[in-house]
């Protein structure tokens, strides 16, 4: 009678949930346009591409309980880690995540498999998530896909609170199959944010402890079937980048203090000047700032990391520096108080032969002049 009753919630949860829909807890909230896009934190604080580990190694900077390897993928870049059932897998992290941070991670869901089940969480310790995700000490998210007894779709919720808003929340979701999906979430104290390729589908305003900042991990996620025994799945990029609460503040604050502001949220096109949608927001908001007051005048400086041609990177620096004073002169700035620079990869502020250097050298820079 157990197990019947227990099917019948989850059976409840699927038939009330749709797509879009906020359905981590019934508490409202009040979020302005920009929120419902996902915007990277302004510092990396750890980012591989699984670049620098070689094929069929498991990469140097993660650790697991089982296995797992590193992977090229036929027609796809760049290097992926292929997480086998029942595998745990977690970043090596030297201290706990901040209080406000973004995380992303590209995943792929092979289409060779009778049952895929990605799971993913943060905790106070890497855990195994089952099916009906019960860790008690982190919250966790899982993409079910092709699974005949359960209905697709994410779950996701956390056992940490006695409220039944965050035990377990379904909502549905079709996952494509052998191509990339952008997984990204934003962490503000207690909130958390689930993106899938841009769109927010999870917003869960009190989910989040502060004990769940210890590990962020992976899971090929198994139950009693044979079916699921054989299921994997495929991740690379992985970013993570501290957020501030009010990058607003945090523009002026720096700039009044320090003379500058840097950031790696404003993000191009790969070997181009075209600004992404994802940096539109921090452009915003230093177009407040800058609105905000009305003496402020700032040379915007761009930077490259070390890859590539050396003055090929400083031609670029400077287009993208020039996109950026576009883009802020379109938002009602001055042209007058702007003027642009870029350095190319003469200014490094990291180290050029990590990904998590390489990625904090990718920056703009705003001085105060």
């Amino acid at each position: 009678m157990k197990k019947n009753t227990s099917f019948l919630l989850v059976a409840l949860f699927v038939c009330q949930a749709s797509f879009g829909q906020q359905t981590g807890s019934l508490e409202e909230t009040t979020e302005t346009p920009e929120e419902t896009v996902f915007t990277r934190g302004t510092r990396i604080i750890f980012n591989d591409d699984f670049s620098k580990d070689a094929v069929g190694d498991f990469p140097a900077r993660w650790t697991t309980n089982k296995s797992g390897e590193v992977k090229k993928l036929k027609g796809i870049e760049p290097k992926f880690l292929k997480i086998a059932d029942g595998s745990v897998v977690s970043i090596q992290l030297s201290k706990p995540l901040p209080i406000n941070f973004t995380a992303e991670f590209d995943l792929i869901l092979p289409s060779d498999i009778p049952v895929r089940m990605a799971s993913f969480g943060f905790g106070a310790k890497p855990n195994t998530i089952d099916w009906l995700l019960t860790p008690k000490d982190g919250i966790v998210f899982s993409v079910h896909s092709n699974i005949k007894a359960f209905s697709e779709g994410i779950k996701f919720g956390t056992q940490k609170f006695s409220s039944a808003d965050y035990k377990l929340k379904v909502f549905d979701y079709k996952a494509p199959v052998n191509q990339i999906i952008k997984m990204a979430l934003m962490v503000n104290d207690k909130r958390i944010r689930l993106y899938i390729d841009g769109k927010k589908t999870v917003d869960m305003p009190n989910g989040f402890d502060a004990s769940f900042r210890k590990s962020i991990y992976f899971n090929a996620t198994t139950h009693g079937s044979a079916d699921s025994k054989l299921n994997y799945f495929y991740i690379s990029n992985i970013i993570l980048a501290e957020a501030g609460t009010d990058r607003r503040s945090q523009v002026l604050k720096d700039l009044m203090e320090n003379g500058s502001f840097s950031t790696n949220a404003i993000q191009f096109a790969t070997n181009s000047d075209k600004l992404t949608a994802t940096s539109n927001e921090i452009i915003r908001q230093i177009a407040d700032a800058l609105i905000e007051d009305e003496t402020l005048r700032l040379e915007i400086v761009g930077h490259t990391d070390g890859d590539g041609d050396a003055d090929k990177n400083l031609t670029l620096s400077k287009k993208r520096a020039n996109s950026v004073k576009i883009k802020l002169v379109s938002l009602g700035i001055a042209d007058a108080r702007l003027s642009t620079n870029g350095k190319g990869e003469a200014v490094p502020v990291a180290d050029n032969k990590t990904a998590e250097g390489k990625a904090q050298n990718r920056r703009v820079e705003f001085v105060k002049m």
